[in-house]
């Protein structure tokens, strides 16, 4: 398989994971970009938004975005830093937290779809070159 075969098999990948979730938690009304602010706040809270964008590997404009979405919707809340008035925290709320189990589920729901007839070894393997593909990446 040459680099082009991989990129584009990979994307169509990632298009049918993105409509596969956000066609699941529709009635939660929580898109992917949403998911990764939230997912990465489940982790810990009370991070600097510049974490959060690093973490999600968005930008700080999307990440307001995302943000003004998730505040109007009870699930996060910003608060300044105390000590530089530029920096802002995100905070869970209890609604954000609330959603960890369903959100979760939905993903292992996935997971299972989209890996339906692996064998264990096969599903490790898999993984483990996703994860050098990943790494290679990001060198």
């Amino acid at each position: 398989m040459d680099g082009n075969n991989f990129t584009l098999r990979l994307s169509r990948i990632r298009k049918a994971l993105r409509s596969e979730f956000e066609s699941r938690a529709a009635p939660l009304d929580i898109t992917v970009p949403q998911f990764q602010v939230l997912r990465r706040l489940w982790e810990g809270d009370g991070v600097l938004t510049s974490v959060v964008a690093k973490d999600i590997c968005s930008s700080s404009s999307t990440l307001t975005g995302l943000l003004d979405r998730l505040e109007s919707k009870g699930l996060v809340e910003r608060r300044p830093s105390s000590d530089d008035r530029r920096a802002m925290y995100i905070w869970l709320k209890e609604a954000g937290k609330d959603l960890q189990q369903p959100l979760m589920d939905i993903i292992k729901e996935i997971d299972e779809k989209a890996l339906a007839g692996f064998s264990d070894n096969q599903k490790n393997q898999f993984l483990k070159a996703l994860e050098k593909v990943g790494n290679n990446l990001e060198s």
